[in-house]
């Protein structure tokens, strides 16, 4: 059976929302099952980002784009600190600013005129300096294209039809908030378990339409969201989050679950602890 590949057009239209919802659930069904297919779409995804820090993207495009990746405070700290960057090493290498034509730093590099001798020193320092920039920058993107594979495969594993399906065979456990008051109360969970049920123990009176879980590694500032997450009656009122934790490296975890109005904004908050071991 031949292999299916999408093209780079389908990608961008895939990445600015331009495809209708059947189109959408097939290209998500292959990021989480083709790993080259996952690829290209992150690295998709941060030309796009590139562009848009460029200001290479048409008037259209920089709508759809600031819609979808410039919405929250989050998104627009992230993209921030990646503008800082790039304009860091562009003033480093001693090189124009960008134009919205997309050309590489390395392609801008190259095409510089070769300099008298004796500025043969200096140029061979900012040639050092823009490798180790490329190499932190290539270490960043990785980083980047794991915390997006891992947040991906988390809402996808918390969608309403994939929390219908049966956890037979696969490990849960029941977190009650507050568990830092008392060791002894934090559970630990193994990363061989692969994906994990928790139960997230509800006691507020109130009651929302949705709840949102932001977990974060202890000590650590990135963070991954689950939103639209639903509340039920299972001994006890209780939200249910399910966690790839495979992909997550051990430690300590902290749960922030967040009551979400229907006006979107933020109710009250509970707190859950659990340590990841291998």
């Amino acid at each position: 059976m031949k292999k299916e590949t999408l093209s780079d057009a389908l990608l961008r239209a895939f990445l600015l929302g331009e495809i209708d919802h059947e189109e959408r659930e097939r290209i998500e069904g292959l990021f989480l099952t083709d790993s080259q297919e996952r690829e290209r779409i992150l690295i998709a995804e941060q030309d796009l980002i590139d562009e848009y820090l460029e200001d290479g993207l048409t008037p259209e495009d920089k709508q759809r784009f600031i819609a979808l990746y410039a919405q929250t405070t989050e998104q627009r700290r992230k993209l921030g600190i990646t503008k800082s960057i790039k304009d860091w090493a562009i003033r480093e290498a001693g090189l124009p600013q960008p134009t919205s034509t997309k050309v590489s730093l390395w392609t801008r590099l190259r095409a510089r005129p070769w300099l008298k001798p004796v500025v043969v020193i200096p140029i061979a320092v900012a040639a050092m300096v823009a490798i180790v920039i490329a190499i932190v920058w290539v270490n960043s993107r990785e980083r980047n294209r794991r915390h997006l594979a891992i947040e991906q495969e988390l809402v996808q594993l918390n969608t309403p039809a994939s929390l219908r399906e049966s956890f037979a065979g696969k490990d849960s456990a029941d977190l009650t908030p507050g568990a830092h008051r008392g060791a002894e109360q934090q559970t630990e969970i193994k990363k061989s378990g692969g994906i994990r049920e928790l139960r997230l123990l509800w006691v507020q009176q109130e009651r929302y339409p949705s709840y949102e879980a932001e977990i974060k590694r202890v000590g650590h500032d990135e963070s991954l969201t689950s939103p639209k997450l639903q509340g039920e009656n299972d001994r006890g009122y209780r939200v249910r989050l399910r966690l790839p934790v495979h992909l997550l490296d051990p430690g300590q975890y902290q749960i922030r679950l967040s009551g979400i109005n229907a006006d979107g904004s933020s109710g009250l908050v509970e707190e859950y602890l659990f340590t990841l071991s291998e």
